[in-house]
């Protein structure tokens, strides 16, 4: 059973609910700003997602708040931020949803479909980076009551083909690179009866956002296709020139009022449709201002993490409920900086991919300078580092001034906030990032499932190896897994699955009653403490920790089973592989008939590269990894390096792969298949693709 002093001591920061440990479960955790209850006082009015943003265009109309660069195709250069306000995008708004509306009662083949657009609460899927016309379509349909339906940017043709059949949109808007892409897949998807490109269709074909492929006579090619597959082609402004001829009164949504369909990474098998309402996000938009954001606050957002994913989508949500300024980035996410620079951005929201490069860039100009210089930086550093551990603040006024202000600056001299999500990042690089940078730099955790929401480190945490506590409005718990050894009543902390609990949390994966079922799941008690709500199984293994953070410590879908009994899990050993500077990807397996792990790794050029060619004593210049890769002894030194990273992890040694094949092809979304548009491993894909590989390491 739980240890009650565990969970009372004064250090202890979460808010532990009184007599709610029940048996295999941990005591329920709360922020705790949520004592007495799971709701604030902040933006009450705000019960949709809808709320959020014309409560915003009312409040503040002139405030600038989306901004995109123009390109220039005579340079072909990207020109500085253009912005438009709240009332602009508002009108385009009005403009475009009932410009959907009137094309698809001018695109009904009967009554009972011209029924159901009258009831609204119909699909409209989205397929582009982001960019403004994104941000107008979406807020375009649940302003009458419809919903979107988000495409990754990176989809190929069957995935987005899978996507429009399964969830039965009729119109897809899309940038004009992608209307190819549609077309020749259109006899497939039934129900498609129109395509709406965001980049004009006019001859002279320049976008304004994006360099445009197409010339005239593309144009118009694409127009021919389109009429022979009995598709109609807009473009953008067509859709809001019809409907500012034809405006129509809003229709309001509701709380329950189905606010979009983001499609789930598809690890294995299909992506998995997930419904998400409006009071799912409306309440992950108020609860993420918690202690970190106000109003009038100047709040600048860079946003170019994808739309049709969770993290992307609440963040822009948070900021419209701010009155704050979304700044697009170009397009090209190995340019963002420059983006920054143009923009200068108050938030920054990370990823572990990326602020892994910004350390790999920002490191050697600073604490891993030559000489002097090195020296000078690494003393500001610590002393830095030493104020922010002994609670004395991130910024220093003569070490910022000197040293830091440069560094910072490559991102944004108004940098305030910086988060991490969607992965777990290292330590040391959180911890730089907080001292070179002076900004709250924080990491948290949340799902497409939880609307973002979960667990999050609060302002001013300065702690890292864990992902903060239950974000406002959140319930957490650990339920034990016998099976993987994990148990809430482990000594010294306790382990489970993470469990969450709330108002974000999803309504159901689209048609799929039994894959909803197995997610949720009920405690003992729940009804009798008034609570009958389910708590959604997340599939991660958490630590609560001392202090009361949670940490995120293995996954429980992916485990495979090794010969001695063993179960292995390999997404645990993918991620302390995947921090080495060497090692770019990583997929770890191993048969049930033997007795050990065997990894795919694939090697990081810029780093693997030099390294190799130095320990063969051969120039770098023309080298590639496959040809260093067949060398032996690289080889043998590579695998040294992974054994050796296994074992300063103080993994187990059943957990240490014996045998590696080095792979000189990237894992992708569309070539080898092996990732989902997020970048996560699809491991059944990779499975199948490298089983030959594995049982000829097993032979060999």
């Amino acid at each position: 059973m739980n240890n009650p002093d565990y969970y009372s001591a004064p250090e202890f920061r979460s808010y532990v609910v009184p007599n709610s440990t029940a048996e295999g479960f941990s005591p329920i955790l709360r922020n705790t700003i949520n004592k007495d209850s799971l709701d604030i006082a902040d933006f009450k009015e705000a019960k949709t997602v809808y709320d959020i943003f014309w409560n915003a265009v009312e409040k503040a109309p002139n405030n600038p708040y989306v901004g995109h660069r123009p390109y220039d195709p005579k340079t072909k250069t990207f020109l500085p931020y253009v912005f438009q306000s709240f009332r602009q995008i508002a009108d385009r708004v009005n403009n475009f949803s009932s410009g959907l509306v009137k094309l698809r009662h001018e695109l009904s083949r009967s009554e009972q479909e011209t029924s159901e657009i009258n009831a609204r609460n119909w699909p409209v899927a989205i397929y582009s980076i982001n960019r403004p016309e994104w941000n107008i379509a979406e807020r375009a349909c649940y302003t009458q009551s419809n919903y979107s339906v988000a495409l990754y940017d990176t989809l190929g043709s069957e995935s987005m083909e899978y996507i429009m059949n399964h969830s039965g949109a009729s119109i897809i808007v899309c940038s004009l690179d992608k209307v190819s892409r549609i077309l020749q897949t259109a006899s497939n998807i039934p129900t498609l009866r129109a395509i709406i490109s965001m980049d004009p269709l006019s001859t002279t074909a320049t976008s304004a956002y994006v360099p445009s492929p197409y010339n005239v006579e593309s144009i118009n090619i694409l127009k021919e296709w389109a009429e022979s597959k009995n598709v109609k082609l807009y473009d953008f402004n067509q859709i809001e020139s019809l409907g500012s001829k034809n405006l129509i009164k809003h229709t309001k949504p509701t709380p329950d009022s189905i606010y979009t369909l983001m499609y789930t990474s598809g690890t294995t098998g299909n992506p998995k449709g997930v419904v998400s309402s409006h009071r799912s996000y409306a309440s992950s938009g108020r609860f993420g201002t918690v202690g970190r954001y106000k109003i009038n606050d100047n709040h600048v957002f860079i946003s170019y993490l994808p739309l049709a994913h969770t993290y992307g989508r609440n963040t822009e949500n948070t900021i419209t409920l701010l009155q704050g300024c979304i700044g697009y980035f170009s397009g090209d996410i190995s340019k963002i900086l420059n983006d920054c620079q143009a923009l200068k951005p108050t938030s920054f929201p990370g990823i572990p991919r990326l602020l892994n490069r910004f350390y790999d860039i920002f490191y050697p100009l600073t604490i891993g300078a030559p000489g002097m210089k090195g020296v000078l930086y690494r003393h500001a550093f610590d002393e830095k580092f030493a104020n922010m551990k002994n609670k004395l603040g991130l910024e220093h006024k003569y070490y910022d001034e000197t040293f830091f202000k440069p560094i910072k600056a490559m991102i944004s001299p108004n940098l305030r906030f910086l988060g991490s999500g969607s992965a777990s990042i290292e330590p040391k690089i959180l911890d730089f990032m907080r001292v070179v940078l002076s900004a709250d730099t924080v990491e948290g955790y949340g799902l497409t499932e939880t609307s973002s929401a979960g667990v999050r480190q609060v302002t001013g945490d300065i702690t890292s190896g864990n992902i903060g506590i239950p974000t406002a409005g959140t319930e957490a718990r650990l339920i034990s897994v016998p099976e993987m050894n994990y148990y809430v009543d482990d000594t010294p902390c306790p382990r489970g699955e993470l469990l969450i609990r709330g108002d974000s949390l999803f309504v159901e994966y689209l048609k799929e009653p039994e894959k909803t079922n197995e997610v949720f799941i009920s405690a003992p008690g729940d009804a009798e403490a008034g609570n009958p709500n389910k708590w959604f199984c997340t599939g991660d293994i958490a630590r609560i920790n001392p202090d009361g953070s949670i940490s995120i410590i293995d996954r429980k879908k992916s485990l495979f089973k090794l010969s001695q009994g063993e179960y292995v899990a390999p997404e645990k050993i993918e991620n302390i592989l995947i921090k080495h500077p060497l090692i770019m990807q990583a997929f770890i397996y191993g048969l049930a008939t033997e007795n050990y792990p065997v990894g795919v790794v694939v090697p990081d050029p810029a780093t693997f590269i030099p390294w190799a060619s130095k320990i063969i004593g051969a120039s770098s210049d023309g080298a590639t990894v496959k040809e260093l890769a067949s060398n032996k002894i690289v080889h043998e030194k590579f695998m040294d390096v992974i054994v050796t990273v296994c074992k300063e992890a103080k993994l187990n040694g059943f957990e240490i792969i014996k045998k590696l094949h080095i792979e000189h092809v990237p894992f992708d979304v569309e070539g080898n298949k092996i990732l989902t548009p997020t970048l996560k491993l699809k491991r059944f894909n990779a499975i199948q693709y490298y089983l030959d590989t594995v049982k000829q390491l097993y032979k060999n």
